[in-house]
């Protein structure tokens, strides 16, 4: 442990606990017989604090003594722990004050450096030491005359500037035997039990955690041991929460699709220890995948900080203070901070003890919850599939009342799922793939979506995969590999307001619908590229390119990410020659989320047929699909379906050659009735001169 980590430590610990005097309140009633040479020290964990290691604390032994009561040892049996009374207890002292193992010891002497140090302290530079003119420390040169000084003067500040002194000191923690009694996913019934060897006062450390994953608040305690004592960690870390607004699978995970807007709400507590500090630095950080796009605050889109007295007020959304901006900053994308710690949005409070609306103080305890409400649109980078688009947040906090210190908490997120289609066209003459084919896909209520051409790239470093959009494969392709493309990724959709509109788009397929049948009609010179109906045709066509799912050369539509759970429709707008309009191809999608915001499957339904995918084997397998499939459609979030065309019969046309066959073979028949009935008539007329 480096100096400023002690410092930081033994100034908590001295504020709480420290009562070296001829009475130490934090004394508990023993249990059973004292036995001096063995005691224990059970430290409890808290709610919300990690699982307790035999690491987490350091023992250190400032002073050792003897157990006396009321300025001396009972003569009767001392160890017979039932003749007192609790209150008795806290009466017993230890007397005959020396310094302990962890400032003075075999081969170092840490106790003359510290005495010089406070001694030497001047009215001028240190203040805090001098009441009435003189130093507190004047003239102590023993063990007892300083735990005499600590014990008069248990004001925050003095205890702090003392620690300041101690901090330059390197004391050595004490070898001290710990068992820990871990509680298998309740950690806050988690206990420490260390073994003393001998009375005195002792400093317990909890350390830094080691590993990133932890959160980082730390609790400190000073105690007389003079018997088996219990003490519950007093120092708790904040706590905070993140939850999809509105969402119709809960808190934790909803569908959305390109464009929508979902608003996320975080929650934040205080530690129990609040009140300790004079300054408690405050601030969330929220990170949205790249499927997400923050949305600056507006009269429709607000971010709104609120702050309730209680967790049941935050529950209840009573009694809340809503925030004036003066209180708070705002870093979104694209600023030096938020650049710095590599987040979507940051909401900093530089003091919450400095909080006020209209100057006017808003108070704040150790029991008060905050909540940040605000809005995020899906945009075209949204990861369909099992994986869904994370949002994650985390909460910086002062974890130190001393010092400017923070810790951070474990990440808590939230998912978002979007999903999409995987469609081939065939002929039923073409089973092995139908070029040309054209489909607008719409939702129920008519709107049109638009579309844009990318390719999908994935890399794998270390088990995690990584996905990456582009417009166009980079050349020399980096570390990546083209997994799909190109596909046809959900931008938007058209609506009454937006340019072109719904009504404008819908416009645009009827005017294709009758430029096609005018250019079937057409001349072969019309129809030709020179030609005045093909020049038609082709603007009418080019007029739907953002809107159209077109088949290649295999029949395969490209796949279509980013759709919301409801009900589409996709419509046939360019046939091929010679095949039949299919009939409107309805689908309904429908996902499964648990509590924990975890896909579990997504329905696909298609003219009254459901097909479920999941990520576990299934039994009933839909005709035509494999397990296997279903599993591997589901972790890619698209919809497998094969969409036929019927062959035209051959049915003769105005102007083509069977009209002309008809014709012939009709003027053919009657020219022979004609010569028919002239050759009979003339047979008839010499038959009758006869």
């Amino acid at each position: 442990m480096n100096k400023h980590t002690f410092c930081r430590l033994f100034a908590i610990v001295l504020t709480l606990l420290l009562a070296l005097t001829a009475a130490v309140s934090v004394l508990a009633e023993p249990e059973g017989t004292v036995d001096q040479d063995n005691l224990e020290v059970v430290i409890h964990n808290n709610e919300g604090l990690p699982a307790m290691s035999a690491e987490q604390f350091k023992v250190y032994q400032l002073f050792t003594g003897s157990p006396a009561h009321e300025g001396g040892i009972p003569s009767d049996d001392s160890s017979a722990a039932s003749e007192w009374e609790a209150d008795q207890w806290n009466n017993w002292t230890l007397a005959d004050v020396q310094w302990g193992a962890s400032i003075k010891g075999e081969g170092y002497d840490h106790s003359t450096e510290l005495l010089k140090k406070l001694t030497s302290l001047t009215q001028e530079d240190d203040a805090w030491a001098y009441f009435e003119g003189v130093n507190a420390f004047e003239g102590v040169d023993t063990a007892a005359k300083l735990a005499e000084v600590l014990a008069a003067h248990k004001e925050n500040d003095f205890l702090q500037k003392f620690a300041d002194i101690v901090a330059n000191i390197d004391l050595k923690p004490i070898e001290c035997p710990c068992a820990v009694s871990n509680v298998e996913e309740h950690p806050e019934k988690d206990s420490l039990t260390f073994t003393i060897p001998d009375t005195g006062y002792y400093l317990f450390v909890e350390v830094d955690p080691a590993g990133p994953d932890e959160q980082d608040a730390t609790s400190e305690y000073i105690l007389a041991v003079v018997g088996n004592q219990e003490i519950n960690l007093k120092a708790s870390v904040p706590t905070v929460d993140k939850d999809i607004v509105d969402g119709e699978h809960g808190e934790k995970g909803d569908v959305a699709g390109v464009g929508d807007y979902v608003q996320f709400k975080l929650t934040g507590t205080l530690p129990k220890n609040y009140a300790d500090y004079d300054v408690y630095k405050y601030i969330f950080h929220d990170t949205l995948s790249a499927g997400l796009t923050y949305v600056e605050p507006s009269d429709k889109h607000p971010l709104v900080v609120t702050v309730y007295p209680s967790v049941t007020d935050a529950d209840k959304k009573t009694n809340g203070i809503e925030l004036k901006t003066n209180n708070y900053t705002i870093s979104a994308p694209g600023t030096e901070a938020n650049e710095e710690d590599k987040c979507s949005i940051e909401v900093s409070f530089n003091d919450l003890k400095l909080l006020s609306n209209d100057s006017k103080p808003v108070s704040v305890t150790s029991d008060s919850v905050f909540t940040i409400t605000y809005y995020a649109q899906i945009n075209e980078n949204a990861v369909i599939g099992d994986t869904g688009n994370a949002n994650v947040v985390e909460l910086e906090y002062s974890n130190n009342p001393h010092f400017e210190g923070t810790g951070t908490t474990n990440d808590k997120e939230t998912r978002t799922y979007s999903f999409g289609l995987d469609l081939t066209k065939t002929g039923s003459d073409k089973p092995e793939g139908l070029p040309g084919a054209g489909f607008v896909l719409k939702t129920d209520d008519g709107r049109y979506a638009k579309f844009k051409d990318q390719y999908m790239l994935t890399k794998t470093v270390d088990g995690k995969k990584t996905i990456s959009f582009v417009d166009v494969i980079p050349e020399p392709l980096p570390e990546y590999t083209v997994a799909s493309g190109p596909i046809r990724r959900v931008v938007g959709w058209t609506s009454d307001t937006s340019s072109p509109s719904t009504t404008e788009v819908a416009a645009r397929v009827e005017h294709y619908t009758n430029e096609k049948k005018a250019f079937d009609k057409a001349s072969d010179d019309e129809r030709a590229e020179t030609g005045s109906a093909y020049k038609k045709l082709k603007e009418a066509r080019d007029a739907l390119n953002d809107y159209l799912l077109v088949s290649g050369d295999d029949g395969k539509i490209p796949d279509v990410y980013g759709l919301d759970e409801g009900a589409y429709d996709l419509q046939e707008v360019i046939v091929p020659n010679g095949y039949n309009t299919i009939e409107s191809f309805d689908l309904t999608i429908e996902a499964d989320i648990d509590e924990n915001g975890v896909l579990q499957s997504v329905t696909y339904t298609h003219n009254g047929k459901s097909t479920t995918y999941k990520d576990t084997y299934q039994e009933d397998v839909p005709e035509g699909n494999t397990s296997e499939n279903l599993t591997m459609h589901f972790a890619a979030g698209l919809m497998q379906e094969t969409l036929v065309n019927q062959k035209s019969p051959f049915l003769p046309f105005t102007g083509g050659i069977g009209t002309t066959i008809f014709y012939v073979c009709g003027v053919l028949l009657i020219g022979g009735a004609v010569a028919y009935l002239i050759v009979t008539s003339k047979k008839n007329k010499k038959n009758a001169a006869k």
